[in-house]
């Protein structure tokens, strides 16, 4: 009888705790490709020529991955999420190859693009573990109306791309910490560990949003080595912040950022650079769809190296214009056209150094689908 006893005992003890310890796994990602020409960032590059063809990642970079999540009971719970980015145009994973000198950074590696697991409770907050996207990442492609494009979004090409930024938009070895929200206010801090890849990352965000309005601000302190594509393409130990708006009127939604990053050099080559940004974009409904048009501008007053003509970086200044039409053939799936102008201003070499003026005109017809 006892034994009997003991068993019921262990049965209900199990159906308990499957009662509370439900899970749920999804798998999600979205696929976008476009056919245009591009004239692969001419603030990466002042001199280099216009290139067409079928390039993935107009609007969305392309990306699959899973994500879950276990109620643990008493409002706790578990999560994860693994992703990784995908090249449509050749099928290749990740962003980039290997970089070679000087940069050497080797590719993207398999989920280059998130890798956590954690815990959260909806009184106290959550605590995330991995590789984790950037605050400066977040409050950028959330507050602009182009969203998360790395092609066509002034915003994220003044910042992330070709750039005196250094940490990429995912950090390796990170603590997060997200508090609950709490009358409309929200923040986050970070730290990465360095992990032999010179100094820790830190940072932290704060996000207000109800009803139509939204406002975020982000800082962090990169002094992380790169080591692979997914940690940046620069050495430099930058800090830098971001301010970012927007309010959703009906007619249109407007979007503003405005922030700064700080160029501090490596620890070989001190530096001691300032780089102001803004940016102006909006939204506005059309039908299914909505036009799409968007400003900003990167310059510094302060003397910046000069760099060979075929290298990235050396930038005075940056503008880039986009304009556009994003319409919806379902909740899913949209399709797109965009036009781009990216001006630059940057010294080169050979000495003596001189100053290039570059301006390119990027186009692009495009499909994205998320699942």
């Amino acid at each position: 009888m006892k034994t009997k006893a003991s068993l019921i005992g262990a049965a209900l003890m199990a159906i308990e705790g499957g009662a509370h310890a439900q899970s749920s796994v999804a798998v999600f990602g979205q696929v976008d490709t476009f056919v245009g020409r591009v004239a692969n960032l001419a603030g990466a590059n002042a001199l280099e020529k216009p290139t067409s063809g079928l390039t993935g990642g107009g609007m969305t970079t392309s990306n699959f991955g899973f994500r879950g999540r276990e109620d643990l009971g008493d409002g706790l719970y578990a999560a994860f999420e693994l992703s990784s980015f995908v090249r449509t145009d050749t099928g290749a994973l990740g962003r980039s190859d290997a970089i070679g000198p000087p940069v050497n950074v080797t590719a993207d590696p398999y989920f280059s693009r998130s890798s956590w697991v954690g815990v959260g409770h909806a009184r106290y907050g959550s605590l995330r573990l991995g590789n984790l996207t950037t605050f400066m990442r977040i409050n950028a492609l959330t507050t602009n109306a182009f969203g998360a494009s790395t092609t066509f979004s002034p915003i994220n090409l003044v910042t992330f791309v070709g750039g005196p930024l250094s940490g990429g938009t995912t950090w390796t070895n990170q603590v997060v910490y997200d508090s609950p929200v709490l009358g409309g206010f929200s923040f986050s801090v970070a730290a990465a560990a360095a992990e032999g890849q010179g100094k820790r990352n830190v940072g932290a965000q704060l996000s207000y949003r109800r009803d139509d309005l939204s406002l975020g601000f982000a800082w962090q302190d990169v002094k992380k080595t790169p080591l692979t594509f997914a940690d940046g393409t620069s050495r430099a130990q930058t800090r830098s912040w971001l301010l970012s708006g927007a309010y959703d009127f009906k007619w249109a939604k407007l979007f503003a950022n405005l922030g700064a990053i700080h160029d501090g050099g490596t620890p070989a080559a001190p530096a001691d650079q300032d780089h102001r940004l803004w940016s102006l974009s909006s939204a506005i409904p059309v039908g299914v769809g909505q036009v799409l048009i968007g400003f900003a501008s990167r310059r510094t007053n302060d003397l910046v190296a000069p760099v060979p003509a075929s290298s990235p970086g050396g930038n005075i200044s940056r503008r880039v214009a986009s304009v556009g039409y994003d319409h919806f053939l379902s909740k899913r799936t949209d399709v797109y056209v965009m036009v781009m102008n990216d001006r630059t201003a940057t010294r080169t070499l050979p000495a003596p150094p001189r100053r290039v003026e570059a301006s390119a005109t990027s186009f692009g017809v495009g499909i994205r689908h998320s699942f």
